[in-house]
């Protein structure tokens, strides 16, 4: 019984252990030094203390473009939740992957909605899962200092394609793989939802942003080779 109690134990402090890195992580924002200057390297770094980082602030938000943003969080575009090492699960902190989203938004309706893809993915998704997001916007802008600093998306997108895909996915789901996709509007209220192929999304998309006449999400649009 003892030996049982202390593998609990040793479980639970790798647990809490775990935690704090989260928790030390959600407190951090990154950024990644070589949009800045091609010297520098490619891997995301920690932001330098005090008045060094403003030099980033031509190529990139900078944790003082949110100071007084009181309407708004820094709503990840790439969630943690879709990584499974803590690595990766780190480099979804940068600012170059976050974008201003209302709270009740980005805490609720988007993150429901993300655990509810990565649900799918996990249950039917049989090989690699490849997933995009981006926004829409509408010309509000966060300033700073008398300036236009950050574009605040008046929708957030997301689309998956999953070409290999168990087949006997049940039914209500089948309809929803290969690919499939969805927005919402990033506001506090009326923001539910809607769910579409990634065919009726880029038909959204060229109505409401500039896109290219030979716009793609996913190359071949995520038909599975067998079927081109």
């Amino acid at each position: 019984m003892r030996s049982v109690l202390l593998i609990i134990d040793f479980y639970l402090i790798v647990f809490l252990m775990l935690m704090l890195c989260f928790i030390q992580l959600f407190k951090r924002a990154f950024l990644f030094a070589q949009l800045s200057t091609l010297s520098e390297t490619d891997e995301m770094q920690p932001f330098p203390r005090r008045i060094m980082h403003l030099n980033f602030e031509d190529s990139q938000a900078i944790l003082e473009d949110y100071t007084n943003a009181i309407h708004y969080e820094r709503g990840t575009l790439n969630p943690d939740e879709h990584q499974d090492e803590l690595d990766d699960k780190a480099s979804t902190y940068t600012l170059t992957n976050v974008v201003p989203m209302v709270p009740v938004f980005t805490n609720i309706v988007w993150s429901r909605q993300e655990h509810i893809v990565r649900k799918r993915l996990n249950n039917y998704c049989r090989g690699t899962a490849y997933i995009v997001t981006g926004v829409t916007t509408s010309g509000k802008r966060i300033r700073r200092d008398n300036m236009d600093r950050i574009a605040v998306p008046k929708y957030v997108w997301s689309a998956y394609c999953c070409a290999d895909y168990d087949q006997n996915t049940p039914f209500g789901e089948r309809h929803k793989f290969p690919s499939f996709a969805h927005y919402a509007l990033n506001v506090e209220e009326n923001n539910n939802v809607v769910e579409m192929s990634v065919q009726k999304l880029k038909d959204f998309l060229e109505k409401t942003t500039f896109v290219s006449k030979n716009f793609q999400i996913f190359a071949g649009d995520c038909v599975p080779p067998k079927n081109r």
